[in-house]
């Protein structure tokens, strides 16, 4: 049975806390260390987990996304999978104050180059190092007006893209495999990571034939071919650093490509 994917759970629980909890803001100088040695490749396997708050300049929720990237060439995906929510909480209590935690997932990143800056302070959790690389902002007007945002599935339901405010630039070369989904407007979502989480025997030679396990909305859809020139995806000030991500049901992530 497919994992349903979201960023957030907390349904009820949570609009009970919005009434009373005050927002705790990230630290401006958080007591991370340094990292003495970074990955010189950012495309191996990256681990991701997302912590949240209140927050007055959300006006609602910011969720940070925490990430090995840089860190360590491939993330220890046996070691991430045992870390519970409650040991992931207690160590970034002292960078952040969480209101929640949700555990992503060990993601195979497919881009041929990543340019995105090395992040350079980290916080332990558990045994891996983990930098904060972006926040998702979540408005109180999308919390109550959204039925499905309401019901629990507050970011990032599968197929429903979300704004990832992060520095990102990758590139794809020339006769290159690369998968997509197409929305019903037309709107691509390249896929930059593929998790076994869901689905234990994909791998980057096999990507091209996971449509049919995958549960597509109507009018989506997903399709692979090779590029026949370079594909760029980066954030910069003219996106506002800022550009829309989204998961598959099988909880690969999506990027949208204007190319």
């Amino acid at each position: 049975m497919k994992t349903t994917l979201a960023f957030l759970t907390l349904g009820t629980l949570l609009f009970g806390t919005l009434s009373f909890a005050q927002p705790a803001p990230l630290a401006t100088n958080p007591p991370a260390k340094s990292s003495q040695i970074l990955a010189q490749q950012k495309t191996g396997v990256v681990c991701t987990i997302y912590a949240g708050n209140l927050s007055w300049a959300a006006f609602g929720l910011r969720i940070v996304q925490y990430s090995t990237m840089g860190l360590v060439e491939n993330c220890d995906e046996k070691h991430f999978n045992q870390l519970t929510i409650a040991s992931i909480n207690a160590q970034l209590r002292a960078v952040q104050q969480p209101l929640f935690i949700i555990q992503g997932a060990a993601h195979h990143y497919l881009m041929d180059v990543n340019l995105a800056s090395l992040p350079k302070p980290f916080v332990r959790i558990g045994e891996l190092k983990m930098s904060p690389v972006g926040y998702v902002d979540v408005q109180i007007h999308d919390l109550i007006m959204s039925k499905g945002l309401r019901e629990g599935s507050i970011v990032g339901s599968e197929y429903t893209p979300f704004p990832l405010t992060s520095n990102i630039h990758y590139i794809w070369n020339i006769g290159k495999p690369v998968h997509r989904l197409v929305a019903p407007n037309g709107d691509r979502y390249v896929m930059f990571g593929y998790t076994n989480r869901v689905l234990k025997d994909v791998n980057k030679d096999n990507l091209a034939l996971i449509s049919p396990m995958l549960t597509l909305p109507a009018n989506w859809k997903y399709e692979s071919y090779l590029l026949d020139r370079t594909l760029t995806i980066k954030t910069d000030p003219s996106n506002d650093f800022t550009l829309n991500v989204l998961f598959d049901d099988a909880f690969n992530m999506y990027i949208q490509s204007t190319d």
